[in-house]
Formats: C-alpha cells, structure tokens, sequence
C-alpha cells in the first residue's frame, strides 16, 4: 500500500463528498482539468487524494456524502 502524499507546507484542502473530483488549478494558474480518484487509507477506505498539477489536496468526509444523497 502507498503512503499517503502530503505536500510540505500547504494548506490548500477541500474536504468533499464523493469519491472522485475534478481539479483545474487556481484562478491565476494554469493546468488541465484533471479527475482524480480517491486513495484508500491503511484500513482501504478511501480518504484523500492530491493533485499532481497543483498540490491541491482533497479530504473525503463520508457524513458530507450522506447529506448530499439525503438532500433530494
């Protein structure tokens, strides 16, 4: 199993719902839009993913996807 990237000194995090999320960069930079697909933890459920363009890094939250599938 991978360890887990953690880019040094960024705090850029968006904790989402879902298991896979799409990044285009920040407003002044300029990459593709890329989907990215979620990396499982140590125990193999899915917990973060980074960015290989941006070092954004996104969080699953579970309780955040059971909002949006109860919010209909």
């Amino acid at each position: 199993m991978a360890e887990p990237i953690t880019p040094e000194g960024k705090d850029d995090l968006t904790k989402v719902g879902t298991l896979r999320v799409a990044c285009s960069g920040p407003a002044w930079g300029r990459h593709p839009k890329v989907f990215l697909s979620m990396v499982d933890d140590a125990q193999g459920r899915p917990s973060h993913v980074v960015c290989p363009y941006c070092s954004h890094r996104f969080v699953y939250e579970p309780k955040l996807a059971k909002q949006a599938a109860g919010g209909h």
